[in-house]
């Protein structure tokens, strides 16, 4: 049947022509994508300009807030005067921008008491229905409104209006300034935006989606154009770049036309900048371009395909030839030479199999000493080393690796590394995944150790130090990897618990010694403050931030009695409800705005307790509460008598505890996520302390959530509890310490 093959150089050339063509579609594929680039960029630009615009803009707004809101703190000292009032609010309309067409200021109740230059209302005209007046009396904030056509001679105008501050923080007026839109700094800035093209247009648009200034006349006051395509970033306050639905009836000359366009909301306002042009236009010189390329690559492919051609027919039979002599070398004959045939390139080529014959003889007699020696070196070493080939096969399994993950060479050797080796980083990752020294841009030697777990054959995992090293041949290329294993299980457990420590206590440490810090140095200023009711106070908060380090030094003083069993307690017969009550009184001074239930009994039995560190426990629970209740909730301190021994729960409204938190709650150190989301401040100490304290005295620790009794759709809260010993009748109680560590 292979008379009937196809000869050699029609083959040569149909593959090599295959080839070109394939070429050639790489090639026009990668234009399209170069014009895509290309078509991206120029998206890219125009939402670069029309954020450069809106910062311009929003820098005009803020420097008209920042005006109107040094008006409001003067006209707030002159409330008695209404001269000086109006002298402050008239100084609005003389700025050097002189974008302001008119000033106001109204009361706390809305009513106008003076406005530059009078307009249609009359000074006691009730304005509260307007948004700017209304807003800012109820928010305190800043307000700029929707664009409306009040202006003088019905031209459109937007107001800027902030809160007149009273003294209590509570506003007690409003004064606002109407801008006028039409200013020519402003509408020559939006017009400058437009000039990206022939059909290129800019519009800035309120929070109602109506146009307040426009490149096109006429615009102003009407609905902005394309609002399916920005209102729903007006909505999340987000840039963008798209292409709109086809325009309709609305637009007769552009009927049908889709437009690019880019978004970019206001900072100081709730208004955003629209700008673009036709899709068309946008298109125009990519599609000149993916033409010019079809028309180049289609001629360069014809020259190509005549030229191979002519040139397969000379090389048929020199190539058949080196193919036989090639398959020669292949089955490992390396001891025929290649025959010297042909011309030119050819016979170099031809030449070149012979030199490569002779050189791969040498090399492998030379591979067959190094092999020897290196497998004495890995056998020897003391590390755990073992090494893949380029498809990530064990090829060699030392002694100490074979301690180290429990398993035989025999049984790893051959098999993929990833199968055999179970190594992950830090992260839970892979190894193979992302270590792997076969990538093309790792280093020939990687010299600096990673921290690694490897799971041994009994499942037990143990923490290395893994140095990789790619194994290359003389063309750079990655043919393998050695892998050196180091067990640092010691130092990977003492590495975690120092810096578990450090970062803990340096976070609680900087906020008291920066109040210590800051206000004696306030104090020791040759200008510091020298009336007594300053100096007090500074001394006070010096005082409060001392008592904070001295309870966190404390924590980690009890802490570590805890852990060392050398937690003493005194326990005799006392009262829990006085206890009980001098914790919650202590917890009233840091309520706000929470409210605090004590519903413990004062005729509960006498408990055997150190009363000392059972408030102690008390105060950690309820500051533990105190940051988790929301604003308004309520935190419940009960307890009862129960099977010989008083159940004390604390009990807030708070978020709750997730279930993946509540084993390891009164671990030391212990951080929860709703403690970490919400960056609830504290050491993870406290509950732990109260865990070792309760332990102490023979009683349980636990926590129920949902706490019992929270209705439905509310925040589960939590309720944590723990109990003591009843006092016994005789009414003695022994020194004792702590039995469990912590």
């Amino acid at each position: 049947m292979r008379r009937f093959d196809m000869p050699l150089g029609r083959k040569i050339g149909f593959l090599v022509a295959g080839g070109l063509v394939l070429l050639f579609a790489l090639f026009g594929l990668l234009g399209v994508r170069l014009a895509d680039d290309n078509a991206k960029r120029t998206a890219d630009e125009r939402l670069a300009v029309a954020r450069l615009t809106v910062s311009f803009l929003d820098i005009e707004i803020a420097e008209q807030f920042e005006q109107l809101e040094r008006a409001a703190a003067m006209a707030a000292g002159a409330t008695d005067d209404v001269g000086d009032q109006r002298h402050i609010l008239r100084d609005l309309l003389v700025s050097p921008e002189p974008f302001v067409a008119s000033v106001f200021l109204t009361d706390r109740s809305g009513r106008l008491i003076w406005a530059e230059p009078p307009d249609s209302s009359d000074p006691g005209a009730d304005l509260s229905a307007y948004a700017h007046v209304r807003e800012p009396l109820a928010t305190g904030a800043r307000y700029a409104s929707t664009v409306h056509g009040m202006g003088y001679g019905g031209h459109p105008t937007v107001v800027l209006a902030v809160p007149v501050p009273g003294y209590d923080g509570v506003p007690i007026g409003v004064v606002g300034a109407a801008i006028d839109p039409r200013h020519p700094a402003l509408h020559s800035l939006i017009a400058a935006t437009s000039q990206l093209g022939e059909t290129g247009h800019a519009e800035l648009v309120d929070q109602a989606g109506q146009v307040i200034v426009s490149s096109e006349p006429g615009r102003e006051l009407g609905p902005a154009e394309h609002p399916g395509f920005f209102r729903g970033l007006q909505a999340l306050n987000a840039s963008g770049v798209g292409v709109t639905e086809p325009i309709g009836d609305e637009d007769p000359a552009e009927r049908g036309q889709r437009h690019v366009m880019a978004f970019v909301p206001m900072v100081n306002a709730q208004w955003g900048l629209l700008l673009g042009g036709s899709e068309a236009e946008f298109l125009a010189s990519t599609n000149r371009w993916l033409g010019q390329i079809a028309l180049s690559g289609g001629l360069s492919l014809l020259v190509a395909l005549g030229l191979v051609w002519a040139t397969t027919r000379s090389v048929v039979r020199p190539v058949r030839v080196l193919t036989l002599a090639s398959a020669r070398i292949a089955a490992g004959d390396l001891a025929t030479p290649v025959p010297r045939i042909g011309e030119g390139e050819v016979g170099a080529l031809a030449e070149a199999f012979d030199e490569m014959r002779r050189d791969l003889s040498q090399a492998v007699e030379a591979l067959a000493v190094e092999k020897s020696r290196y497998q004495g070196i890995v056998s020897s070493m003391a590390d755990a080393t073992f090494t893949t080939d380029a498809r990530c096969r064990i090829t060699e399994f030392n002694p100490a690796a074979e301690a180290l993950t429990g398993r035989r060479a025999a049984d790893v050797l051959g098999r993929p590394c990833h199968q055999a080796i179970e190594l992950a980083d830090a992260r839970g990752s892979r190894v193979c995944q992302t270590n792997c020294a076969l990538h093309p841009t790792a280093p020939l030697v990687s010299l600096a150790a990673t921290k690694e777990v490897i799971k041994r054959r009994d499942g037990r995992p143990v923490p290395v130090a893994t140095t990789r090293s790619a194994i290359r041949d003389l063309s750079g290329t990655a043919i393998g990897v050695v892998h050196v294993l180091r067990d640092v299980s010691a130092d990977e457990e003492v590495s975690r618990l120092k810096d578990e420590f450090l970062a803990t206590v340096s976070h609680e440490l900087r906020t008291p010694l920066g109040f210590i810090k800051g206000y004696a140095t306030t104090l020791l200023l040759p200008d510091g403050p020298r009336d007594e009711e300053t100096t007090r106070r500074c001394l006070q908060v010096i005082v409060d931030a001392s008592d904070e380090l001295r309870d966190l030094v404390d924590n980690l003083l009890d802490m570590s009695r805890i852990g060392a069993r050398a937690l003493s307690i005194e326990p005799r017969p006392i009262r829990l409800a006085p206890i009980v009550r001098t914790a919650v009184e202590f917890a009233r001074m840091r309520l706000r705005g929470r409210r605090l239930r004590d519903t413990v009994s004062s005729h509960l039995p006498l408990v055997a307790a150190d009363a000392r560190r059972v408030q102690q426990v008390l105060n950690n629970l309820l500051e533990n509460a105190l940051k988790y209740a929301p604003e308004g909730g309520t935190i419940t301190v009960e307890a009862e008598a129960r099977d010989g021994e008083i159940v004390v729960c604390v009990a807030d409204q708070g978020p709750g505890i997730p279930v993946e938190d509540r084993e390891g709650l009164f671990e030391r150190f212990h951080r929860g996520k709703t403690a970490r989301t919400q960056q609830i401040g504290g050491t993870g100490l406290g509950l732990a302390i109260c865990k070792g304290i309760v332990e102490a005295h023979g009683g349980r620790i636990w926590c129920e959530s949902p706490a019992p009794g929270r209705p439905a759709g509310e925040p589960p809260g939590a309720m944590l509890c723990f109990t003591l010993p009843i006092a016994p009748p005789n009414g003695r109680a022994s020194r004792r310490k702590v039995r469990s560590a912590t």
